[in-house]
């Protein structure tokens, strides 16, 4: 129920209660305020639109402590997030209630960001995805973040390796560590599959490898298995000889690690991320390639099937995508269509013969190759 109550020194107090049942109240100068503010309220509640300006109060910091602790990240992923938030989320934020946030601001404080543009974006991404969830709390009406704008990432096109790279870089190599050019090249695996991949996952009689596991590196503790990145890095791939016969040489040299994985230190243990970097800086530096990545393996063994005329579905699948993200991240290197779209309008349309006169006007009958004429357009 709902009222308004007349107080002596001519101030009008409404009074109300959430759908929980606790009583809010606000005073105004004029009645016809007070009944204005009853109405809206009301209807709010009628419509299950009504959000609680009290609760909107909580912190961006209490709401993060136990909106985080509900969601179910892996591993990893719990400690990437909680990594951008203590770092440049809640030092901003933290103290200010939910219902202070503005747009224009958030907007300007990803964009003063002392880091990447794609780390900026990812903040913000992430603060947006807490205050959405606030929304359906009950604790906002609206999300701040919703449509900011982020910082713009300049993305460089994919360049992959050429064979003399590669060679570079293998011949660098630890030999107990070459394999892991094969597994990016040869197989697409990122760094956490390649080394979380164990040996029972390899079928050498069909030629195939499955994902479905990876190598978590927490900050303190022992690595891990835990699943793929997402739900489409789930996948089998199929392997070349060449590959396999590779992968036979690795495992009769070095046997199978820990948990039986393929790639692992010498002593058999997991190569922790941040041990498997060192490895490759020095690697990187040795083979005079300083800027290389070890992801570029991975962009190599993209676009050697996408050169090699393997379709974009099965591209896609083998190296745990959707078709949109490898077709954004790898359109550039899709064979040239021009030529292709030149030569078979040349095929199709040149003459077969002189031109024919009829009627003051050139006819050229079109020559067409590979298709009927019944199956071009208009031609009934």
């Amino acid at each position: 129920m709902s009222s308004i109550t007349k107080w002596k020194n001519g101030k009008w107090r409404a009074r109300t209660r959430t759908p929980e049942g606790e009583s809010r109240s606000k005073v105004f100068d004029r009645k016809i305020d007070a009944e204005k503010w009853v109405t809206a309220v009301e209807h709010s509640k009628l419509i299950g639109g009504y959000v609680d300006t009290h609760k909107g109060r909580v912190t961006v910091a209490q709401y993060w402590a136990t909106w985080s602790e509900a969601q179910e990240w892996r591993a990893s992923s719990r400690l990437g997030v909680t990594s951008y938030f203590r770092n440049h989320i809640l030092p901003a934020f933290g103290r200010r209630p939910l219902n202070t946030l503005r747009r224009t601001e958030i907007e300007t404080w990803a964009r003063r960001l002392p880091v990447s543009a794609r780390t900026a974006g990812l903040c913000a991404q992430y603060l947006s995805t807490m205050l959405e969830a606030a929304v359906h709390d009950g604790l906002l009406a609206t999300n701040p973040a919703h449509g900011a704008k982020r910082p713009k990432v300049e993305t460089k096109p994919v360049v992959p390796f050429t064979i003399d790279e590669l060679d570079a870089l293998r011949d660098a190599c630890p030999a107990w560590f070459a394999v892991a050019i094969d597994l990016g090249v040869g197989v697409g695996l990122r760094q956490s599959e390649a080394t979380g991949l164990t040996l029972d996952r390899i079928d050498f009689l069909r030629r195939t490898v499955r994902v479905d596991q990876q190598l978590v590196s927490p900050a303190s503790g022992d690595p891990t298995l835990g699943p793929p990145k997402t739900r489409t890095s789930y996948r089998t791939i199929p392997l070349a000889d060449v590959v396999v016969e590779a992968l036979a040489r690795h495992v009769e040299h070095y046997g199978a690690g820990d948990h039986g994985l393929v790639l692992h230190l010498p002593d058999g243990r997991p190569i922790r991320r941040q041990h498997f970097g060192v490895i490759w800086r020095k690697v990187r530096t040795s083979a005079g390639q300083s800027q290389a990545r070890f992801h570029d393996t991975r962009h190599t063994f993209a676009s050697t099937l996408l050169a090699g005329g393997v379709s974009v579905p099965a591209c896609a699948e083998w190296l745990g995508h959707t078709p949109g993200v490898l077709l954004s991240t790898y359109a550039h290197l899709l064979p040239g269509d021009d030529d292709r779209a030149r030569a078979i309008v040349q095929n199709a349309f040149t003459p077969a013969s002189p031109p024919v006169r009829v009627q003051g006007h050139n006819r050229k009958t079109p020559r067409v190759t590979g298709v009927s004429r019944a199956s071009l357009p208009n031609s009934h």
